[in-house]
């Protein structure tokens, strides 16, 4: 049975697998648009749009700590409320994943995911 399964393994231990899901973040941040895998986009999105929704509810206590542990460095943090301004309206749906050719090497599904562009709250 696959009780209490959710999300995808990415032939990594725990550890490693939530190292990249911050390595992806960070670099999303900082580049706006990054190239992976169709797997490890599609997971980036669930990891990377609860914390837009949590940096748009405003930054008590608590939100200021959940974020510093699932971000890199203080940059991404200063970054991450930049996206959560501009979609300060938007009901969720902050990245858009764009499906690439495969991989010639290896015949991998690549994606391009994208931060959607936003309007600044009036």
């Amino acid at each position: 049975m696959k009780h209490r399964t959710k999300g995808r393994i990415l032939h990594r231990e725990r550890s490693q697998r939530l190292s990249l899901l911050r390595g992806l973040t960070s670099d999303l941040l900082h580049y706006g648009t990054i190239t992976t895998t169709l797997p490890k986009a599609k997971e980036l999105r669930r990891y990377f749009e609860p914390l837009v929704t949590a940096a748009r509810k405003g930054m008590n206590r608590h939100n200021r700590v959940m974020l510093s542990q699932s971000l890199r460095a203080p940059e991404d943090m200063e970054r991450l409320h930049e996206v959560a301004k501009l979609h300060a309206t938007r009901p969720g749906g902050y990245l858009r994943i764009t499906r690439l050719p495969t991989k010639r090497q290896d015949d991998a599904t690549m994606a391009r995911v994208d931060i959607m562009p936003g309007e600044v709250a009036k």
